[in-house]
């Protein structure tokens, strides 16, 4: 991903001047045309901007140092490892640096154009589908990938989301690797999230239903299709084709000039999600903690 950033920032160099970047590992290849760098020192120290794409248990300890050096930061999701840590940042980048995560999610061109056409209607309805493996071993799978859907959750329904109940699988080791998820939105809809982290069939999916139109989107595929509740009629909606993480790049520029964008996520938006998965992780976990064995009985 630090790659990716690399080459979608030197592409906006109008907005942007790559000053170098650092990786701890001797063997990683530096990004071609940007200069290694010798330390996280040294980079924060000559950033005003710093874009941490490290292993997630890292996150909150460079964000951190970061915003101290009063640098503006854009971390990878999850924000943090656990929760506790994502509050934690979220009170270190307050006063005048800002923090923001990188739930690109949010920039895909089904989700842009759903924002747009939902608008300020009632949000009735939320399905969302995320399966596949994201990366070797990585078995936790709400917040490696479950934030996304439920930061995207909170972000097309209106505000807040309340978890309603959780089932799944939670390993006492590496974690959760599946689970369903039930919560309602701000605005009184009903939504749910099924996640699998070690699926090999990778899908990433949604359905969101107002009281006049059922939007159907593939995330993957980049489609979406809309159908009129009372005809059925169903329609391919035009989508932009901007790539995800470059209209993310534009947007973090215009939030550093000092131009709103709803689009970006902060880092309030950020711990929200990771507190969300913890808190549906510990609902399934406390359930099956509860369940008597099934060898258990009454002494013959």
């Amino acid at each position: 991903m630090g790659r990716v950033h690399a080459r979608v920032l030197r592409t906006l160099a109008s907005r942007y001047e790559v000053i170098g970047g650092y990786d701890p590992r001797l063997d990683a290849r530096t990004p071609d045309g940007v200069d290694r760098l010798g330390s996280e020192e040294e980079a924060i120290a000559r950033a005003e901007v710093v874009v941490i794409a490290s292993p997630i248990e890292t996150h909150a300890r460079l964000a951190t140092r970061a915003l101290a050096a009063a640098r503006h930061v854009l971390v990878e999701k999850p924000i943090c490892a656990t929760a506790a840590e994502a509050s934690a940042l979220v009170a270190a980048g307050r006063g005048g640096v800002r923090l923001f995560v990188g739930h690109s999610e949010r920039f895909n061109p089904v989700v842009r154009v759903l924002a747009r056409l939902v608008g300020a209607e009632d949000v009735l309805r939320i399905d969302l589908v995320r399966v596949g493996r994201s990366r070797p071993g990585g078995a936790r799978a709400l917040v490696n990938l479950g934030v996304h859907d439920l930061d995207l959750a909170a972000y097309l329904g209106g505000g807040e989301i309340a978890l309603q109940g959780a089932v799944g699988s939670a390993g006492d080791v590496e974690g959760e690797d599946f689970a369903h998820v039930l919560f309602s939105t701000a605005r009184g809809g009903a939504g749910h999230l099924y996640v699998d982290g070690e699926s090999p069939i990778r899908e990433r999916s949604i359905v969101l239903a107002t009281a006049r139109w059922v939007y159907h989107g593939d995330l993957l595929g980049h489609r979406l299709v809309r159908s009129a509740r009372v005809s059925s009629a169903k329609t391919d909606v035009p989508l932009p084709l901007e790539e995800p993480l470059l209209a993310q790049a534009t947007a973090l520029a215009d939030a550093l000039d000092g131009k709103g964008s709803r689009e970006l996520a902060t880092g309030a938006d950020g711990a929200r999600a990771v507190h969300l998965a913890e808190r549906a992780v510990a609902c399934f976990a406390a359930k099956r903690a509860a369940r008597p064995s099934r060898f258990q009985g009454t002494p013959g």
